[in-house]
């Protein structure tokens, strides 16, 4: 089942909708919260800590659907992406609908067991409803054919793009239909709606709803609450294909049982009537409050903007301009030429965001695949080539129409989204007329000023050369601005007036933090900005030079800090961010980024340049921990009915002495020429498996004819067994590593991925830290190091109470460092 993640600024909130998601599935659906900040007095905002952990917690092969509000909510969960592993990272899809109705579509689509892309077209379409609801009464009524045409491509586009199509009709054949008089009180609103999804999702049949003449998906709950159908109204099912009978015989018992709102019916039929005659709609939904932002007033000398990238530059100004490629004047050549055409250029770009979506800010380019990927979009071009438009004019009147939907969006995260389909726009045009426009060359440092920036342009910037951006258009939670942030370049939008007073080759300041533009400033002025440009400047490397500090506690402690990687890639952040060694290094990207297994050799050169990388500092790498939940392509293996108790980490790796013993020989190959590299062993319960893996280490030492290599071997501390069994364990093993993740699961018998039982899955559970303060207890008494290699490890408000139960050793990802070592200095 495809997960849903919900990160919002209020937890009351999320939590609010998450109430109402629940409800409308029956607890079917699988969703996590990322909410509010620790802070009693300040609880507004978001953590990617908490984001990582929600997506962790919900993740399974189906993938996960992130759903946020605005500003830091992006942010936040971009970072949270760069610290999860990379084969998660591409289960993840970051969505920009809105998060009340987005979450309830996502939610039953999910709870129905659709695909991810169908979740995600369910969600992103998610404000048309609103839209149709709202507007049911006048537009519908004062557009003409030409308008309602527009509208129908805009009911499947308003969101990422990728809305199933509902428009098409039943295929021939023997069809069947049911007709209904719906008698819910608030007509069929979202929850009826998604009683009726969660039913007919999984026939195997065409299904279509129809109010009069109005036709709707009867597998999409955006489709069906459009229809607006009230209380007293007539609907009927029509089914068509393998499983028809059977959908219409689970939508009649559906029907009379008033799709799950029996009791509210009955009560409406003592007397009350139904509320749709009554004037109100009832839906769940509530009009969306926008709060104006507080404006920017400038000084004398100055323009305002709206800052979305802190910092202070000073460079001379430099303007890009990109046009669109003109049309070229040419002869049609046919319909099916013409669409070939466009399919094969769309299809190149196709492929160029997905190169792109691997990259840090993937996700940004994915959606505008599934924009690309709009069904809706090939049909309107068919339709506008049958009229022998030639493919160039046709794309860009297409788009420009769909261009024009977003901008009248009610909702101005929704407007932003405008530059998103200009980007995609461009890039087609650029493939299909060849016409890539100059380029902008830059050989010094300057200030780049721009109308708009569209995604593509910002990723590309050379951020050597590109101190700042300033923006006379623009929005702050554009995809460029989260871009810029997440570059770390200052950056303004919105900047009026900046293009008609700005020349090239101009010195300009541009005051992130203040949100101003100063052209020529009074020389105090200039100096005060100079000042803070240095102290920003200065932050930025204090606190690059503090995370390579060591951590000591108030008490004189010295306490080891290390990074959890995995792979090559995350070995310079580690080092960056102050990492004192590898505490766990995953292996398992060596053998799920592939079809095949990773052969000796290779996992050889692997193990030995990380460990090389990190000079004399431990690197601690564990064997492969997959099975069961993580199966492996390259070494199918049968499924399992519980599989978090099955055959997973050394439990698979004992059975499979073949995969096992060609992982162990890379190791202690690497181990010889690097001898900070230390083995870490996964899911042990008994003594006999610590020692079955030993005898393998012995067998593979003589096999490449080592002496004893001395390498140290440990466990991790992750069942209930290895807990009770901790002193014979310590007896056998160097050092012990805490992995809170699964050990928390396993303590409280709370799957993890499990949202109803949320509140279990929580390390601070007091039988939790009761397995923890034992093993650390064992363990010193032991005379072997105990580290934590799990989520709480890098949870700063859990720093204090590990230290106080003995831990020695910190390991968490890389960009928790440097706040962890302050966190123990000041514990």
């Amino acid at each position: 089942m495809v997960g849903i993640v919900v990160v919002s600024h209020s937890t009351l909130l999320a939590q609010g909708v998450v109430e109402l998601a629940t409800q409308m599935t029956q607890g079917k659906a699988n969703i996590a919260i990322a909410a509010g900040v620790d802070d009693p007095e300040n609880p507004i905002g978001t953590d990617a800590i908490a984001v990582m952990a929600a997506i962790e917690q919900v993740c399974d092969d189906d993938g996960v659907v992130v759903l946020m509000d605005l500003g830091s909510a992006l942010l936040s969960t971009e970072m949270a992406l760069e610290l999860l592993d990379p084969e998660l990272v591409e289960k993840v899809s970051l969505i920009a609908a809105p998060i009340v109705e987005g979450t309830m579509a996502a939610s039953v689509a999910a709870a129905a067991g659709l695909t991810r892309e169908v979740v995600i077209a369910e969600a992103s379409s998610a404000l048309d409803v609103k839209k149709a609801h709202l507007g049911e009464a006048t537009s519908a009524q004062q557009d003409d054919q030409k308008n309602m045409q527009q509208e129908d491509l805009q009911d499947d586009q308003n969101g990422d793009g990728n809305s199933p199509s509902i428009a098409s009709q039943i295929p021939d054949g023997l069809t069947l239909s049911v007709e209904w008089q719906v008698q819910n009180p608030h007509g069929l609103h979202a929850r009826p709606a998604a009683t009726i999804v969660g039913t007919l999702a999984s026939f195997d049949a065409d299904l279509a709803l129809f109010k009069g003449d109005q036709q709707a998906n009867a597998k999409s709950l955006n489709s069906i609450a459009k229809l607006g159908v009230r209380c007293g109204e007539v609907i009927r099912l029509q089914a068509n294909g393998a499983m028809a009978q059977q959908a219409v015989d689970a939508f009649t018992q559906l029907a009379n049982d008033h799709f799950g709102e029996a009791a509210q019916v009955s009560k409406m039929l003592a007397g009350e009537g139904c509320l749709g005659e009554q004037g109100g709609q009832g839906g769940e939904s509530q009009e969306e409050t926008l709060v104006p932002s507080p404006v920017n007033v400038a000084p004398e000398g100055a323009l305002a903007g709206i800052s979305v990238s802190d910092g202070v530059a000073i460079a001379p100004a430099a303007i890009f301009s990109v046009a669109m490629p003109a049309v070229p004047m040419r002869e049609f050549v046919g319909a099916s030429a013409e669409m070939l055409t466009l399919k094969n250029a769309i299809a190149q770009v196709q492929q160029d965001l997905t190169s792109e979506a691997v990259g840090p800010h993937g996700a940004i380019f994915e959606s505008h695949g599934l924009m690309l990927a709009d069904p809706e979009i090939i049909s309107a071009l068919e339709q506008m080539v049958a009229k022998n438009v030639t493919s160039e004019r046709a794309w860009l009147t297409v788009m420009e129409a769909l261009a024009a939907q977003y901008a009248a969006a009610e909702s101005q995260y929704m407007r932003e989204r405008e530059a998103d389909i200009w980007d995609i726009t461009r890039r087609v045009m650029i493939v299909l007329t060849g016409d890539k426009g100059s380029a902008l060359t830059l050989t010094d440092p300057v200030v780049l000023f721009a109308r708009d920036l569209m995604p593509s342009d910002v990723a590309s910037l050379d951020k050597s050369k590109v101190v700042a951006i300033c923006l006379s258009e623009g929005g702050k939670t554009s995809h460029s601005a989260i871009l810029a942030r997440a570059m770390g370049i200052p950056a303004l939008v919105k900047t009026k007036g900046c293009l008609e007073q700005v020349h090239a080759g101009d010195t300009v300041i541009l005051d992130g933090f203040a949100g101003h533009l100063w052209f020529a400033p009074p020389t105090d002025i200039e100096q005060a900005l100079e000042l803070k440009r240095q102290q920003w400047r200065d932050d930025i490397e204090n606190s690059a030079a503090n995370a390579q500090a060591p951590a000591i506690t108030k008490a004189g402690s010295a306490i080891s800090v290390l990074a959890n990687i995995g792979g090559p890639n995350d070995v310079e952040q580690a080092l960056a961010c102050g990492a004192e060694g590898v505490g766990l290094f995953r292996t398992e990207f060596l053998f799920q980024q592939s079809d095949v297994l990773p052969s000796e050799e290779e996992q050889y050169q692997v193990y030995r340049d990380i460990a090389a990388a990190f000079g004399d500092k431990p690197v601690t790498i564990r064997s492969l921990d997959v099975g069961g939940d993580k199966p492996l392509t390259a070494y199918p293996m049968p499924a399992e009915d519980n599989p978090f108790l099955g055959q997973r980490g050394v439990r698979l790796c004992l059975a499979h002495p073949e995969l096992f013993a060609t992982q162990l020989r890379a190791i202690l190959r690497a181990h010889a020429e690097q001898p900070n590299i230390q083995l870490m062993i996964p899911m042990i319960a008994t003594v006999d498996e610590v020692q079955q893996v030993k005898a393998l280490l012995v067998q593979q030492c003589a096999q490449l004819g080592l002496n004893d290599t001395g390498l140290a071997v440990g466990i991790m501390i992750e069942v209930p067994a290895a807990v009770f069994n901790a002193e014979a364990l310590a007896k056998e093993v160097d050092f012990f590593s805490i992995g809170t993740n699964d050990l928390t699961q396993y303590v409280m018998a709370a799957d993890r991925g499990n949202s109803a039982i949320a509140e279990l899955v929580d390390y601070f559970q007091p039988a939790v830290i009761s397995a923890i303060a034992h093993t650390c207890d064992v363990a010193n008494k032991a005379g072997i190091s105990v580290s934590m290699c799990g989520e709480m490890a890098g949870d700063t408000k859990a720093t204090e109470t590990l230290l106080s139960l003995g831990l020695s050793k910190f390991s968490a990802s890389a960009a928790l460092l440097p706040e962890l070592k302050a966190m123990i200095r000041r514990s």
